[in-house]
């Protein structure tokens, strides 16, 4: 298998070598060397080195080698313990990091069949995020092999805390309207999290569909035992599905999910319901998404009771 990805970031910063009068002759020198960088330059503009300082450039080479000497491979790892998901077998892509000082964070442009991920690593530098590059560059393909084709990086753990942060504040009263608030906070604001949903386990021991955003589903009462949900109910435990498709017990919905995640919720030890998150991105969640999940469920025993789905 070639490479995944491809380290340009240093050969960039060569430019530090020149006199700044030299710079953007360096940099046409530089990025004629790959084909491709002249769709780059075309979708995002040229530079105007004028507004660029050289002490922002050697801060950024400094930090940079730093990070590279202590996450010697990491980026690398990282996506190849989910080969199988994203498709590596395919060879359809690589991950070119490099510089361009302007904001934006990642592209992806079509180079005679083939696609090359541009990773901006001065705009997650700039940003303060460069200790996550790892993260972010696999959250990038993610996004990339759901047919988008540039984005932003957003940081999983200052979105969570944000999030509840948020549901703290608000009101829990009125149960529906919290656990309404919840799907759709989520739904909102966390880009991977397609369909949010409770389930809550009815009088006849039959988990049944309650507060939900996202599209409608045919599935409003699900066995115990039967489906995802079914199963993370009998077993009394988190269930994370990273491609729906390899799962025989899976209960399809919609042809656009492809990953899945269920939080059973506790009343004295007892499963009273679960929180189902769809996802229309291949391998998407991780241990934070767990803990997350689990921590917003924490209240909605103290506030549940199975009248509210007989009143429905």
């Amino acid at each position: 298998m070639r490479n995944i990805v491809e380290n340009h970031v240093e050969e960039f910063l060569e430019i530090l070598r020149y006199d700044k009068s030299h710079w953007g002759e360096f940099w046409s020198k530089t990025t004629n060397k790959y084909k491709f960088f002249k769709e780059i330059e075309e979708k995002l503009g040229e530079i105007n080195f004028d507004s660029v300082e050289r002490r922002e450039l050697d801060k950024l080479l400094n930090d940079f080698r730093e990070f590279a000497k202590e996450n010697k491979d990491n980026v690398t790892t990282k996506i190849r313990k989910n080969a199988k998901e994203l498709e590596l077998n395919k060879e359809d892509f690589i991950v070119f990091l490099g510089v361009y000082p302007k904001d934006f964070d990642w592209i992806v442009v079509d180079f005679n069949g083939n696609y090359i991920l541009f990773y901006n690593v001065y705009s997650l530098w700039k940003k303060g995020k460069l200790s996550k590059l790892s993260e972010a560059v696999y959250q990038a393909i993610i996004h990339f092999r759901n047919g988008e084709m540039n984005g932003i990086y957003y940081d999983k753990d200052e979105l969570f805390d944000k999030l509840l942060d948020k549901l703290e504040k608000e009101s829990k009263d009125d149960p529906v309207k919290y656990m309404r608030k919840i799907c759709q906070y989520l739904y909102d604001e966390i880009p991977y999290y397609d369909w949010v949903g409770f389930y809550m386990i009815n009088k006849d021991n039959v988990l049944e569909l309650f507060e939900f955003v996202g599209e409608p589903t045919e599935h409003v009462k699900i066995n115990i035992g039967e489906g995802i949900c079914g199963q993370a109910a009998m077993l009394k435990d988190v269930f994370i599905v990273q491609d729906v498709s390899k799962e025989t017990n899976y209960l399809s919905c919609s042809p656009k999910v492809k990953s899945e995640i269920v939080v059973p919720i506790f009343k004295n030890k007892e499963v009273i319901g679960e929180l189902d998150i769809d996802s229309h991105y291949i391998t998407p969640f991780d241990e934070r998404d767990r803990k997350f999940l689990e921590k917003v469920c924490e209240d909605i025993p103290k506030i549940w009771d199975e009248k509210l789905l007989e009143e429905r």
